[in-house]
């Protein structure tokens, strides 16, 4: 009698083994994704950060200043899974435009450059342009959709002056209207320590230069 208990004993847990196995879910871990200090170096600044800048547009110089900072991570659903940082720098009212850089980051997945990130700035109209990619080799260009047209690192520059100023480690991108949007073209300069140093847009045989004369980055 012992036995034949034993026996249904051992099938009683050997089915409730099976069954345990059969309900638990498989966790799977997917990557996430910060930004590298190399990139934050070049696109990532503190609340107070400010930069005076001279706009043909306007013919006078225009102050941006970095009011908020908005950390966060976000999921990306989109061919690889992963979660990545992004961090949104949210800029006072100003005459050029712009309301918010947004840096973050990126998959390592076919990227030349260690540093995966990258880095829009967004206009009060709703407008987006990418700003900076470094994970594309130079004087490759990349389509990357009607909203962005084609983008490219034009160059390295490895010293740059400027009204004045010396520049070191600055990289030249470009975007370009491939899809006729009607944003025309843009031409950005990052340097370390900096950020946007120097913008050109082209559009309708029209140039607007925005160039920085002075600047407060806190890092």
């Amino acid at each position: 009698m012992s036995k034949l208990l034993n026996f249904y004993t051992l099938s009683i847990i050997f089915v409730f083994i099976l069954f345990t196995n059969s309900c638990t879910k498989k966790v799977v871990t997917i990557p996430y994704y910060s930004m590298t200090d190399e990139f934050k170096s070049y696109c990532l600044f503190q609340t107070g950060s400010s930069w005076d800048y001279y706009n043909s547009k306007a013919d006078d110089t225009v102050t941006i200043n970095i009011t908020e900072l908005l950390e966060d991570v976000w999921y990306n659903n989109v061919g690889e899974l992963y979660n990545y940082e992004a961090v949104n720098m949210i800029f006072t009212s100003n005459n050029l435009g712009i309301s918010v850089l947004e840096v973050t980051g990126g998959s390592t997945l076919n990227a030349v450059n260690p540093m995966n990130s990258l880095m829009r700035i967004f206009y009060d109209n709703g407008e987006y342009r990418l700003v900076f990619d470094a994970k594309y080799p130079i004087g490759e260009e990349q389509i990357i959709g009607e909203q962005e047209g084609v983008y490219e690192n034009v160059e390295f520059i490895t010293t740059m002056e400027l009204h004045g100023n010396t520049y070191s480690d600055v990289y030249h991108t470009r975007i370009t209207d491939y899809y006729n949007q009607g944003f025309g073209d843009y031409d950005f300069y990052i340097a370390k320590n900096f950020g946007i140093i120097k913008m050109r847009n082209i559009v309708n045989n029209d140039t607007i230069l925005t160039e920085l004369i002075s600047s407060s980055p806190i890092q």
